[in-house]
């Protein structure tokens, strides 16, 4: 019985297997986008982040002014994911098993690590303002 239900579960498993992976490369895409985005906003914007801080803005003001762009468009797209997921596991309530259509636990668990990653990915690169130097930025232009 054992290597029946084996036998009948194998192509279920490597299709989960499958899911897992394409869904960890789409994380890891998605947090390289963001962290990317971040960099060239900063890269961008080194001038104005120098002359703000030279006229008196402290760099955790710069860093949430930079961040918080990157914020606002990852939770937009949680928001609208959320949204779409709410339509779509309507139709996909005969592929699940074990879970419930709107199981909680599952949905704020991908928010959290969603959210995680963003904040990962949004951080890391705003770091980068700690190391303009206003002195040097106003002289070069």
């Amino acid at each position: 019985m054992n290597d029946l239900l084996a036998r009948t579960l194998a192509m279920q498993r490597i299709e989960v297997a499958l899911l897992s992976a394409m869904a960890a490369l789409a994380l890891i895409l998605s947090s390289i986008g963001i962290s990317a985005l971040i960099a060239n906003l900063v890269l961008q914007r080194t001038r104005e982040i120098g002359i703000r801080i030279a006229l008196g803005s402290t760099i955790r003001q710069a860093m949430l002014h930079i961040g918080s762009s990157g914020l606002k468009a990852s939770a937009a797209g949680l928001l609208l994911g959320l949204c779409l997921s709410a339509v779509t596991l309507r139709a996909m309530h005969s592929v699940l098993y074990g879970v419930g259509v709107y199981d909680p636990t599952t949905l704020v668990g991908v928010l959290l690590t969603l959210g995680t990653v963003t904040l990962l990915a949004t951080t890391l690169p705003t770091l980068r303002i700690t190391r303009i130097d206003p002195a040097r930025t106003l002289r070069e232009e």
